[in-house]
């Protein structure tokens, strides 16, 4: 038999906390409704970019395959760019890049249900990061997170957003005729690794706060507010929001909530308070800044952490 095969929380206890922390079996199915969450974050960020697709890649478009390798030579950026790779910078065919997302979706729709194995996962974070350097130009840090999370999740083992009706009663036969056990080592690095890059993502995001005299004066909540263009809301035609005892408030609140989160999280007993209160971050300056998919995705990675840590 597999001596791997048959690892216990008991032989955690001979492993090193490092180790422990890394490899310990994580739950498949809690991967899988990060993951699931994922991917519809991801099919929505697909959706999103239908509508600008044949406007700025295609042939005579302001972000077309010839004027991009034009811009990348004469500013010299020639020698830095060869790393950035994708397909799409092949043709300017409308088409291609109109399939491109429907097969974005469709691979979205496949790797929520579990279907096809981890091949689907790999797939999809291709496809995210094949889009994602087609429009460096034009991308935000939602292209960043999106597959830093989905590379983290494809890793964990294939299972559905959603647990069939009935599934419980059936897990352990199912489970010795597949051979795929509920909790994998692989779902537990997947998740971990996952918490990590929410984790230094938010340190980052909080030291960058910190260099920013704005978040000091009060105008921090103002600034996110009016820096997006084309906002879903624009809260600053609302009096209210300009009132400088609001958004003075809500700059200072956002300024703490963030690092207190971030300790909270990774506390036992703590966690779910933690968990909420970054959720709660995200939500607020994801509105603030209309950037509604950077703020889903860096949610849902926050909302993994509980699987970040081993009893």
């Amino acid at each position: 038999m597999n001596r791997a095969a048959t690892v216990d929380s008991s032989d955690l206890k001979v492993i090193g906390g490092w180790d422990r922390f890394w490899f310990a079996p994580g739950d498949v199915q809690h991967a899988g409704v990060i993951r699931g969450v994922l991917c519809v974050v991801t099919a929505i960020y697909f959706v999103s970019c239908w509508s600008d697709a044949a406007f700025w890649y295609t042939a005579g478009g302001p972000l077309s395959p010839e004027r991009v390798s034009s811009f990348l030579l004469t500013s010299g950026w020639g020698s830095a760019a060869r790393w950035v790779v994708s397909p799409l910078f092949l043709t300017g065919a409308v088409w291609v890049y109109y399939g491109y997302l429907i097969l974005g979706v469709i691979t979205c729709v496949l790797v929520a249900t579990g279907r096809g194995g981890r091949t689907p996962a790999w797939v999809l974070w291709l496809l995210v990061v094949g889009w994602g350097n087609r429009a460096m130009l034009l991308s935000s840090l939602t292209e960043s997170v999106l597959s830093l999370g989905l590379f983290a999740v494809a890793i964990a083992p294939p299972a559905a957003i959603v647990m069939r009706s009935g599934s419980s009663e059936r897990k352990s036969s199912s489970e010795r005729k597949s051979g795929l056990a509920s909790k994998h080592w692989t779902a537990g690095f997947s998740m971990r690794l996952i918490s990590v890059q929410a984790t230094i993502i938010g340190v980052a995001t909080f030291v960058t706060m910190l260099g920013g005299r704005v978040w000091f004066n009060g105008l921090g909540a103002y600034a996110l507010a009016a820096s997006a263009e084309d906002r879903t809301i624009d809260w600053t035609r609302y009096a209210l929001f300009r009132n400088p005892l609001i958004h003075e408030s809500l700059t200072h609140v956002l300024m703490l909530i963030l690092p207190l989160g971030l300790i909270l999280v990774w506390i036992k007993r703590t966690q779910f308070l933690g968990k909420m209160l970054l959720v709660a971050w995200c939500s607020v300056s994801g509105a603030l800044h209309s950037d509604w998919l950077y703020a889903a995705a860096l949610a849902t990675m926050f909302c993994a952490i509980d699987e970040g840590r081993t009893e």
